[in-house]
């Protein structure tokens, strides 16, 4: 009998001979607040004028040589020779593709402007856009985020976050390896004993629940029994699927697909590189970089177009994907041919609910973002500054979570929105 891991991983076959799946668009639109989320970082801030922003026409940015704009629709980027992988991508998924330029991070640090991308803030303790999607909906899944590689911000939302560990380390825990690992040799009870405690525990927290006197102690009696039905569920998933994947994208996308359909997970956050820090060699490293993302971006669509969804026809039609780095680099090259840090950067995303096919925002001739009216998306000089807190707004928004209640002074962009 078949399974849907043996259905994934004939589906990594077919990508790995070179085979598209091919697309279908959902006949009805998903249900509002019940989107999937995939969150892909690249570290080290990447070099939009690559692929996203095609500033040829402006003197002040050093474009590459042999680059071109390329429109298909109403959405332009970046054209290169050493970038087919690129092209393809774009061409195949043209429809679906939005592109925002000009996103304001507000700083040149690493750590602040990752904070930032995935908060809208610099406080410490604010949880990031993946956390609060996962959190809204934690009661229906086991690992409501699940990050395999990549930062995290759970602030006070961590009960809803899990993290794989770069060593497996979720995997071990599960399967009480884990105990093996310490120094002191620690031993785990027998399946018949795990067995005897698990049913103790679920009689104590009903009686806990029968006993409630207030509102809290009502809500803690609940949280813990639901806590323990997870661990129950979660125990039992490490028989029918794997936490572990290797450092590369297409084996992060693999693991995370599969969290996905399966329903274990709301959430994932995947990273692709942390080498897009080019002060030197810009050029060259960063076409290597863009190169080997697009490709392995297929390969994460082509494994969401090929996995039946919940709710519709495939987990491609039902899940938002976002890809992000959490700066720009400066418009000219230095004297070591490469770009230093820069404020305003690009955001990709594909997915249900948006209106794709095009680029939002822009860079004036300064190469600083351009503002927008957040209601149409069309630029507007008396608009609002296309932010990271407006792009974690505008996701929210899109999960039917009031973004008031997590982000101030800004409006989501609705007009990017169906």
């Amino acid at each position: 009998m078949s399974t849907r891991r043996d259905f994934l991983k004939a589906s990594s076959a077919l990508l790995a001979l070179g085979l598209p799946l091919a697309h279908t668009a959902a006949a009805t639109p998903l249900a509002i607040g019940r989107k999937k989320f995939l969150f892909v970082f690249n570290g080290g801030g990447w070099d939009p004028t690559r692929v996203f922003a095609s500033e040829f026409s402006n003197p002040y940015v050093d474009m590459e040589p042999d680059a071109e704009r390329m429109t298909i629709g109403d959405l332009t980027f970046v054209d290169h020779p050493l970038r087919p992988s690129v092209s393809s991508f774009m061409s195949g998924y043209a429809q679906d593709v939005l592109v925002l330029n000009g996103v304001m991070v507000r700083s040149i640090a690493h750590e602040i402007c990752t904070l930032i991308a995935l908060t809208g803030t610099t406080a410490s303790g604010a949880p990031d856009w993946p956390a609060i999607l996962a959190a809204e909906q934690r009661q229906s899944y086991i690992l409501p985020h699940l990050v395999l590689s990549g930062p995290s911000f759970p602030g006070d939302l961590g009960v809803a976050v899990a993290r794989t560990g770069a060593n497996g380390q979720l995997e071990a825990l599960l399967s009480g390896e884990a105990l093996g690992m310490s120094d002191a040799g620690f031993f785990g009870p027998s399946s018949p004993t795990e067995g005897l405690m698990d049913r103790y525990l679920a009689r104590r927290a009903a009686a806990r629940a029968d006993s409630a006197r207030t509102l809290l102690d009502a809500q803690l009696a609940s949280d813990f029994a639901n806590g323990l039905d997870q661990a129950s569920r979660l125990k039992q998933m490490q028989y029918v699927m794997d936490l572990s994947s290797g450092a590369d994208l297409p084996s992060q996308a693999q693991v995370a697909v599969e969290a996905l359909s399966m329903g274990v997970s709301r959430c994932c956050t995947l990273s692709f590189s942390a080498g897009w820090d080019t002060h030197a060699n810009n050029d060259a490293d960063q076409s290597t970089l863009w190169e080997t993302l697009f490709s392995g971006l297929a390969q994460l669509m082509n494994l969401l177009e090929s996995t039946p969804g919940e709710e519709e026809a495939t987990l491609f039609d039902e899940t938002v994907v976002v890809v992000f780095s959490e700066m720009g680099r400066t418009p000219q090259l230095n004297n070591l041919n490469g770009k230093d840090h820069w404020p305003y950067t690009s955001v990709m995303m594909i997915g249900p609910g948006l209106t794709g096919g095009r680029v939002v925002g822009g860079f004036d001739s300064s190469y600083y973002g351009l503002p927008l009216d957040p209601v149409s998306a069309e630029p507007d000089e008396g608009g609002q500054i296309l932010s990271a807190e407006a792009v974690g707004a505008t996701l929210l928004a899109m999960a039917d979570i009031d973004p008031a209640e997590h982000v101030s002074g800004v409006d989501p962009i609705m007009g990017v929105l169906t």
